[in-house]
């Protein structure tokens, strides 16, 4: 019985809070409730029931373990040689990575990246997953495209505005400073990106304004002065009664995977 249990979860491991949220999320909105982890050796107390899970992501894991071993060996010899992986290398300076059997690597700078990465092996280990979207309210993310659908319109986002959306409405009712949504950017951009994180406050004030965030399709946002901000729902909301929703465990928002 246990086994059969453990061939239906996806596993996340990873050190990072980023790359756990993220993988959390995209688990969850692809119908998963994804066992995480975060070290090698929590994923070694599950035991034998390691190797079964249907797919594991790794991410911004360290290079050795505590014994000094190469980690991805140490890894492998956990789960078994038959257990697709998936290694997220968020940095853009990661080191090469040993050839290994079952292993897919990518390099997501942003949520949607990863996304992609994830149905990307999920198609290759045979599990059909159309595009993700996750809804709250009258609004729909579409992360393959970047893009966020309300009162039968879409808007484009550039990857720092939507992935800054994205986790306000995860956030939604609680105050998220600066620092948080800083933490969940990539901390190493450059240009035009770097310039766009730095200036956190101005594509608050593009998307209050691109996604029509005053109230009138049921969120506001607004800034908490030295604080940061809050995006809350309004009484005004199309959203029809009886849609099925999720929680999301991170956050404790609800939310609908909208599949």
């Amino acid at each position: 019985m246990r086994c059969s249990a453990a061939r239906r979860r996806v596993g996340v491991l990873a050190y990072s809070l980023r790359t756990r949220e993220f993988a959390r999320r995209i688990f969850r909105a692809a119908g998963y409730a994804p066992l995480v982890f975060v070290s090698l050796d929590e994923l070694i107390e599950v035991g034998p029931d390691a190797s079964m899970l249907e797919m594991l992501l790794v991410g911004e894991v360290p290079v050795a373990d505590s014994l000094g071993r190469p980690f991805l060996q140490s890894l492998r010899e956990l789960v078994g040689p038959k257990l697709p992986l998936l290694l997220a290398r968020f940095g853009r300076d990661a080191g090469p990575v040993p050839p290994t059997d079952n292993l897919v690597v990518a390099s997501p700078r942003y949520f949607p990246d990863l996304c992609m990465a994830v149905l990307s092996l999920f198609s290759a280990i045979g599990i059909d997953k159309a595009p993700l979207k996750m809804a709250w309210g009258d609004y729909t993310f579409e992360p393959a495209r970047r893009v966020v659908a309300f009162d039968g319109r879409q808007t484009g986002l550039d990857p720092v505005a939507f992935d800054i959306a994205l986790e306000l409405f995860f956030r939604a009712g609680q105050i998220v400073p600066k620092r948080t949504l800083t933490l969940m950017l990539p901390p190493d951009e450059q240009g035009l990106a770097r310039h766009r994180i730095d200036n956190i406050g101005s594509v608050i004030k593009e998307l209050r304004s691109s996604l029509r965030l005053r109230g009138q399709h049921g969120w506001d946002l607004e800034t908490c002065p030295r604080l940061g901000y809050r995006l809350t729902q309004t009484e005004r909301s199309s959203k029809p009664a009886g849609v099925p929703m999720a929680i999301d465990e991170a956050s404790a928002q609800v939310f609908s995977p909208a599949c």
